[in-house]
């Protein structure tokens, strides 16, 4: 245990392989208490972070827009519930899979040109997805919709891909706090799709939400043209090694805590409902607001996290805090027989465990991508768009996991 937690490393020592590194010339817990204080953030900075944020918020809001009226669509269309769920797994499926693929082409075809094709095919997606209705039902339905739901995730893998790698180089002292604020934009992001989502359904119908949300991303595709350079600075002489990154144990360990914690997100979505009708007899409307609390504490603590992680460098102190309380707050949304003195009958104690579990499971997640970038260049590897490309794909893709 000992040699594997030196391998692993703390929050000031990332460790490293190779006794030649560069990186090991000088002890890290110094470079990090003895560095200065960052830079004022310039135009340029900000125009990409707007930039990338909008197609944060366009990607992940279409994403969840059909959470409220697809299945009933589905439905209608003899699709049974095993199928329906296998519609939106998919997509995480295929993110999965497709994300450290993007990070390993990100040199050879350029950040900026992978984030617009990327964001551009996920808009088209989302233009075909909104005249499926007009399918046989049954098998033709199934077939389109599972073919246009992978082709939209392989261009929302490539975008984020991308704009990851973009922000870890475009803001090199800042990285932490930046994937906060942009996970800020994702928390928004869901929970504005699903609600937006029902309205425009129940006023033009089903395809309704997929042409405003495929125009509106096509919309920020084209202001992205404009706002993102060219990958000026972002060459590299290297093409990044998958299977360098894959070599370090440290990477392993952070990459299955992120998929471990997003999984602590994403398996409320279809256990918390029935759980709040069957327990408490909640009505529709207030199962939705504890949804949205879900989205909205993640959301907001994001930029603190990502502070933490990059001015106090103690992001696997923030991992280890988060997965700890997010797994107490789980024991008490049961609440487990461990705790009889949790009152059962009481749905405040939901409200407050899926509230705090929320935020805490942020605390998690966020720091995640910063540690795996910080152990990679600790481990020898060049700090360039090639090392944060391959990076970004292993955090979106155990994310995707999740």
């Amino acid at each position: 245990m000992a040699d594997l937690y030196k391998e692993i490393g703390n929050d000031s020592d990332y460790g490293s392989i190779n006794d030649n590194s560069s990186a090991q010339t000088e002890d890290p817990q110094a470079s990090a208490t003895s560095s200065p204080s960052p830079s004022p953030m310039t135009r340029h900075q900000y125009i990409v972070f707007c930039g990338i944020a909008l197609a944060y918020f366009a990607d992940l809001t279409s994403f969840s827009l059909i959470a409220p009226f697809y299945p009933i669509e589905a439905k209608e269309k003899d699709l049974s519930p095993v199928m329906i769920g296998f519609v939106f797994s998919v997509f995480s499926l295929v993110q999965f899979l497709s994300s450290p693929i993007f990070g390993k082409l990100l040199p050879y075809v350029g950040a900026k040109f992978m984030f617009l094709a990327g964001s551009w095919v996920a808009a088209g997606s989302n233009l075909i997805f909104g005249v499926l209705d007009e399918l046989e039902p049954g098998t033709q339905f199934l077939v389109f919709c599972l073919v246009t739901r992978c082709v939209g995730a392989l261009g929302a893998s490539a975008s984020v891909t991308a704009a990851t790698a973009i922000i870890a180089h475009t803001f090199p002292d800042r990285t932490g706090q930046m994937m906060g604020l942009l996970e800020l934009f994702c928390g928004v992001g869901l929970m504005v799709g699903p609600a937006l989502g029902g309205l425009l359904y129940s006023v033009g119908g089903y395809k309704l939400p997929f042409m405003v949300l495929g125009a509106a991303d096509t919309l920020v595709v084209i202001i992205n043209i404009f706002l993102i350079r060219s990958s000026e600075g972002m060459e590299s002489k290297t093409k990044g090694s998958m299977l360098a990154v894959a070599k370090i144990p440290a990477v392993w360990v952070i990459a299955l805590t992120c998929g471990v914690a997003s999984t602590g997100m994403g398996f409320l979505d279809p256990t918390m409902s029935p759980h709040l009708k069957e327990q408490y007899n909640l009505s529709p409307v207030f199962i939705s607001l504890v949804y949205i609390l879900s989205g909205s504490a993640y959301a907001i603590a994001t930029p603190l996290w990502g502070y933490l992680s990059d001015k106090k460098r103690i992001t696997r102190t923030l991992i280890v805090f988060g997965l700890t309380g997010g797994g107490v707050c789980f024991l008490f949304l049961g609440p487990t027989p461990l705790f009889p003195q949790v009152p059962t009958d009481q749905v405040w104690t939901v409200i407050v465990t899926v509230g705090l579990g929320s935020l805490l499971l942020g605390c998690a997640i966020v720091p995640t991508f910063i540690d795996l970038l910080n152990t990679a260049k600790w481990y020898g590897l060049p700090d360039d768009i090639s090392t944060q490309g391959i990076v970004s794909g292993v955090f979106n893709s155990f994310f995707s996991l999740g």
